[in-house]
């Protein structure tokens, strides 16, 4: 090989290169724009103790007394005045596509006794129920079938877009050792990926509580609205 032939080869060896991280920058931000932007958390959302009334009875009834929360054991029990969405905004991948964001819900608390799951879950020990002296929530027995059957706080719900069994990123298994009730409410298929039965979810919210990722992947959906603003759903 002559020195031009050489330069030729060098020549072409050096546009092959650039080719190749052309195509691979391009596929990058193809990626990004298209399939790459982050998955959109389910919206957390606050519960209330067991036992309380549907909603509109017990905010007539609460006078916000704070025994609730001064005799339980988890340490769960919140009294806010106002609550926001709950998850940190969604940070954009870098050259993906803009999305439009639905404003976060906003409850109002108005200082009543509230669950916030994705900080610290129930552990249904129902001591709320027993000192709560104007009957906003329900005593409950502390049995296992008597709670299975009274207590509705919510359902679970699990994004499957975020979950890591489901999106075969790893296993995982936290919401299944954390229910109380297990192989019941939360379910795993063969490959481990997690099922809700609503009709077993006390609505506890310790699955969320245990959820490893920073956008839970599991949410608790309780049986009354916020009071303003759009839940975002994706």
């Amino acid at each position: 090989m002559n020195r031009r032939q050489f330069l030729s080869w060098l020549r072409r060896l050096a546009k092959t290169a650039a080719a190749g991280v052309v195509g691979l920058a391009g596929s990058r931000w193809l990626r990004a724009g298209f399939l790459g932007a982050e998955a959109a958390p389910p919206a957390q959302r606050p519960i209330r103790p067991p036992g309380a009334l549907p909603e509109a009875r017990f905010r007539a009834a609460c006078t916000r007394c704070l025994l609730c929360g001064e005799v339980c054991s988890a340490m769960c029990i919140a009294f806010p005045s106002r609550i926001e969405g709950s998850q940190p905004p969604l940070r954009r991948a870098p050259g993906a596509m803009e999305r439009q964001e639905l404003a976060p819900p906003v409850w109002r608390g108005d200082d009543t006794p509230y669950i916030l799951p994705w900080k610290r879950a129930c552990n249904l020990c129902m001591r709320c129920g027993e000192v709560c002296p104007t009957g906003a929530l329900r005593p409950i027995a502390v049995d296992r079938q008597t709670i299975a059957r009274e207590v509705r706080m919510g359902v679970a719900l699990i994004d499957r877009k975020v979950c890591l069994p489901w999106t075969r990123t790893s296993w995982c298994g936290a919401c299944l050792t954390a229910c109380p009730y297990r192989q019941r409410a939360i379910t795993v298929d063969h490959q481990g990926r997690p099922t809700v039965h609503p009709e077993h979810c006390v609505g506890c919210g310790l699955c969320v509580e245990v959820c490893p990722l920073r956008y839970k992947a599991i949410a608790v959906d309780p049986p009354f609205a916020p009071d303003r603003g759009a839940v975002r759903a994706e």
